[in-house]
């Protein structure tokens, strides 16, 4: 009975170590850039168009680390899975104003930077007034979204035009730990007004990564259609672990009537860690190498890079029988393993050989190989032995002639 629940426990461990958990999790969404009613102003009655245009925020990332055993102590890995908006739904609501086209109309993927405009036909009340129909976006998983557009019919009212600043962001897809990532930020106004005294801000508390230089950058100002870029830097802190990060970017400007617009955008940086594979030590037992003796071969390989190195194998081309090929597993970043090859020494020399150890890491496959020396010394052995037996021999025997030869005078 003790022996079952032992049994029933063990596996109850091992399922548990087993476990996927999410680790962190960010909220994606999209958002409503412009619009545009055509004719401005509508009369009672009359039909028209709504436009408004739409893009992705920051992709939604997601990492889950999965734990399982792995020679007697506990080993883990992580996964990052990156998510882009789909849109269910885009919808334009109509408590007042009649849409006779356009809901319904787009559904799928909105993709990083990608801008998406949709256009509703719309009949005015017949009543004058400011009307203020939403955009209803659904988004599968994610955050949606509720935009009110004014519809202005056969008033005086001036409904206030804004800028549409949309920025890219050109950082390279994957980053090591340790390096200084240089990049481009280009904002481009898409508006109808001019947006002054633009601001970028660059906010990194809390995050593996910093600015490497200034984190604010000044724009003095963007007419319709003009467009401005500017150079940006970040360093990677070489502790960091292999994770997707979003760097949060806050955009402000400064409207016509003097108050202040802003936008968050963020940039995203891959992180993955790179490893570095090297010899830490080299010892034979026997440490004196002898002709025809068996021994074993030890090449510790350390790892002084910053990601994991994983399938790692070494494998050396002396001219010898033996095992010449070992399998290491996982070496952490920090850490060391032992390749240990059995051999048989063959003839007295010395013999140049090469080691040469593969492993793969978030960058891929690598190779590394190293140039060592083996020395075999001549085994004196039986040669001492049958020295040893001939001086026993004629030992014995001198002895043998003198005791005769002392009997005989007796």
């Amino acid at each position: 009975m003790n022996i079952l629940i032992t049994r029933l426990t063990l596996c109850s461990l091992l399922i548990l170590a087993c476990i996927v958990l999410p680790v962190s999790a960010q909220v994606y969404s999209v958002v409503v850039d412009s619009y545009k009613v055509t004719p401005p102003v509508l009369m009672p009655g009359e039909k028209g168009t709504v436009t408004v245009t739409i893009r992705s925020t920051a992709a939604g990332s997601q990492t889950s680390t999965v734990s399982y055993p792995e020679s007697g102590f506990t080993a883990s890995s992580a996964t990052t899975t990156v998510f882009v908006p789909y849109i269910d739904s885009v919808i334009l609501t109509e408590e007042e104003i009649r849409v006779l086209g356009g809901n319904g109309q787009f559904e799928g993927y909105v993709g990083p930077e990608q801008i998406i405009p949709l256009t509703f036909l719309i009949e005015a009340p017949d009543q004058s007034g400011l009307y203020f129909p939403d955009v209803l976006i659904r988004v599968r998983g994610g955050q949606s979204v509720k935009y009110p557009v004014p519809v202005n019919v056969n008033t005086q009212i001036s409904v206030m035009r804004v800028p549409s600043l949309i920025l890219q962001k050109d950082f390279p897809a994957m980053v090591k730990p340790g390096t200084t990532e240089k990049g481009l930020l280009s904002i481009r106004n898409h508006g109808q007004v001019r947006a002054d005294n633009i601001h970028l801000v660059l906010h990194t508390s809390g995050l593996p990564i910093a600015p490497a230089g200034s984190s604010v950058f000044l724009i003095d100002h963007l007419d319709p259609g003009e467009a401005a870029a500017v150079n940006a830097s970040l360093v990677v802190d070489r502790r960091a672990e292999s994770q997707l990060v979003e760097v949060p970017l806050m955009v402000t400007y400064r409207l016509l009537d003097g108050t202040i617009g802003s936008q968050n955008e963020s940039i995203s940086l891959d992180i993955r860690g790179e490893a570095e594979l090297g010899i830490a030590a080299l010892e034979t037992a026997p440490a004196r190498v002898m002709q025809g003796e068996s021994l074993d071969l030890t090449i510790r390989i350390e790892n002084t890079g910053t990601g994991n190195a994983k399938s790692v194998s070494a494998r050396v081309d002396l001219p010898f029988s033996g095992i010449k090929e070992a399998f290491l597993g996982t070496i952490k970043p920090g850490n060391d393993a032992p390749a240990v090859f059995t051999i048989d020494a063959g003839s007295p020399g010395m013999y140049h050989y090469q080691v040469e150890v593969t492993y793969t890491d978030d960058w891929g496959t690598k190779t590394f190989s190293r140039n060592l020396e083996m020395t075999v010394y001549r085994n004196y052995g039986p040669w001492i032995a049958l020295v040893a037996i001939l001086i026993l021999a004629g030992g014995g025997y001198v002895a043998y002639r003198w005791w005769k030869g002392r009997r005989g005078a007796s």
